[in-house]
């Protein structure tokens, strides 16, 4: 097959994975316990995985039965009966057609199961270095008659490219090899395997899936580190992802060499942070849909008795602070948190102070300045930093789109202004000017460049170093009357968002459409408003977070996607 025909499926699968599942209802019965269980949207679809051997790198399950999410009428509601999307999707299927000779509904459809699994299985570096990536796709099977047709139809149009098709057998289990005419195209394994048509990338691939079909071998569910993975993830997802870490770093070392030769080892490069890093045993995530949106939920398993005394607290993460969140306007497109930014930064230094190289150019920079960075700026660093993109204000000048303002928190406000002070002096040496004004009680000072151009405005007071950019933006960002924890789109974000957390990222994106169609301009706005903000409309917010742990094993991230159907 020519890599035009291939890259013309690809999408159509992709299309399978989206869009399919949702007019797929009740499915074919299976009296096993944990089948129901999935199907009834209970438990993660990981049936495929039975079929996957245990010492697999990468594992993706996709489950079809949606209907049992509880957000499945609010993405119907957004975008299936959405019908700019429904014709974007009929246009869409209409040039897969076309490129592929595939139809979707009559083709595809009329088969399709309840779950997709996509499997990468452990290699070679040599097999690597060939470009043989051994990578399975299973797609779950309920007419098998239809399947078969369907794999027929596969290689008709891979006889039609010009490719070769052999008849292949292993553990007598049918299959075919489509070989294409283009050298640099690898072939392509397919067949039925029960209840899942296998198209992979290289016959060893489509022969491991055979091997547990024929109950050989164990499978990536007999796993520890999947399991550990697995079961920490939320039972009732659509979507879940499961990547052993420890094999991959394995293949990645083994691999560098030949893939690149002269490179240096990854250890060399990252340092002090490498021992971290070999102590994440697996990684996963999980998508689930909610009433209110989308949240996929991300986790790490850190052997923390692998990672060195000195440096376990760098694994530990503090709540933030969220009584700064006052000092945000509520007009705010955006911003982000990290907690104790003093602590984080100081941790960092110290790993990167290990490195001799690094030592010495941190030591030139400091004599340089004049300063020194734990104590005259990391000291008095003792609350959150919070980073916000706001509306300009008016006047502002066309080319600066937005303000930004920096918030440092600290308990420490004399030590803070000392510290400034000493960057102030630093900043003359080049020219820079700052000089003092005040905006009724609240003195601040305005940092100009050697041109005369006010860059920023900052101020320092009982709770935060607050720095503001254009410096005319001050007195609007200072202390506004409305802050963000009264924008409702903020605030159904932090519900779905864990109670402790220790960094925060929010965007208001229905502001930043209507934001974004402003600086459009004539007539591409019409084509933005008519043909984009359709798709973009329903998404009106999107929050991520870090949960906050001291000691945990499970390092936890939550991204929530706030969907509203329209005219709610």
């Amino acid at each position: 097959m020519s890599r035009r025909w291939w890259l013309a499926l690809l999408p159509v699968l992709a299309l399978v994975c989206c869009v399919t599942g949702l007019a797929v209802g009740a499915l074919a019965y299976a009296p096993l316990r944990e089948r129901v269980l999935a199907l009834l949207g209970l438990r993660p679809q990981i049936l495929a995985a039975e079929m996957v051997p245990d010492d697999a790198i990468l594992y993706i399950s996709l489950s079809y039965n949606l209907q049992a999410q509880p957000g499945y009428e609010t993405i119907r509601r957004a975008y299936l009966e959405n019908p700019e999307v429904q014709r974007a999707l009929k246009e869409w299927k209409d040039q897969l057609k076309k490129e592929s000779e595939i139809d979707f509904d009559a083709d595809i459809a009329p088969w399709i199961g309840p779950e997709i699994g996509l499997a990468l299985f452990s290699t070679s570096p040599e097999a690597l270095e060939q470009g043989r990536l051994p990578l399975a796709l299973l797609i779950a099977s309920r007419d098998h008659q239809k399947a078969d047709a369907f794999l027929g139809r596969l290689r008709q149009l891979a006889e039609k490219e010009g490719g070769r098709v052999e008849a292949r057998a292993h553990r007598g289990r049918s299959y075919q090899l489509l070989v294409s005419k283009e050298p640099q195209s690898p072939p392509l394994a397919i067949g039925r395997l029960g209840e899942f048509v296998v198209i992979a990338v290289t016959e060893e691939a489509f022969q491991r899936v055979a091997d547990r079909a024929a109950g050989q071998g164990q499978s990536i569910t007999a796993s520890p580190r999947f399991r550990k993975v697995i079961q920490t993830l939320p039972a009732q997802s659509v979507m879940i992802a499961y990547l052993d870490y420890r094999e991959l770093q394995k293949l990645f070392r083994e691999a560098l060499p030949r893939l690149q030769p002269g490179a240096p080892d990854p250890e060399s490069v990252l340092g002090a942070q490498a021992p971290i890093l070999q102590a994440v045993e697996g990684a996963g995530f999980a998508v689930e849909l909610q009433a209110q949106g989308l949240r996929l939920q991300s986790i790490a398993v850190i052997d923390r008795a692998k990672v060195p005394q000195d440096l376990r607290a760098s694994l530990d993460a503090p709540p933030i602070s969220e009584a700064l969140l006052g000092r945000i306007p509520e007009n705010a497109f955006g911003f982000f948190q990290a907690a104790r930014i003093g602590q984080g930064l100081r941790q960092s230094l110290e790993i990167l102070r290990r490195n001799p190289e690094a030592r010495r150019q941190l030591q030139d920079m400091e004599a340089a300045l004049g300063i020194r960075l734990e104590e005259d700026l990391l000291a008095w660093m003792t609350g959150d930093l919070i980073l916000a993109a706001l509306p300009a204000p008016a006047g502002t000048p066309p080319e600066i789109p937005v303000g930004v303002s920096l918030w440092i928190g600290t308990d420490q406000p004399e030590a803070a202004r000392a510290g400034l002070e000493r960057m102030e002096d630093a900043l003359a040496m080049m020219g820079v000017q700052v000089e003092e004004s005040t905006r009724g009680r609240q003195a601040f000072r305005i940092v100009t460049a050697p041109t005369g151009e006010r860059i920023l405005a900052y101020t320092v007071d009982p709770e935060a170093v607050q720095m503001v950019f254009p410096a005319d933006a001050f007195e609007g960002y200072y202390r506004p009357a409305r802050a963000i924890t009264g924008n409702p789109r903020f605030r159904e974000i932090r519900e779905q968002l864990p109670r402790q957390i220790s960094s925060l990222f929010f965007l208001d994106t229905l502001a930043l459409w209507d934001q974004i169609e402003r600086w459009i301009p004539g007539a591409e706005r019409a084509t933005f408003r008519e043909k984009v903000r359709p798709f973009l409309d329903p998404i009106r917010g999107i929050g991520i977070a870090g949960e906050a742990t001291q000691g945990a094993e499970i390092q936890r991230g939550v991204l929530f996607i706030r969907i509203a159907p329209p005219g709610s």
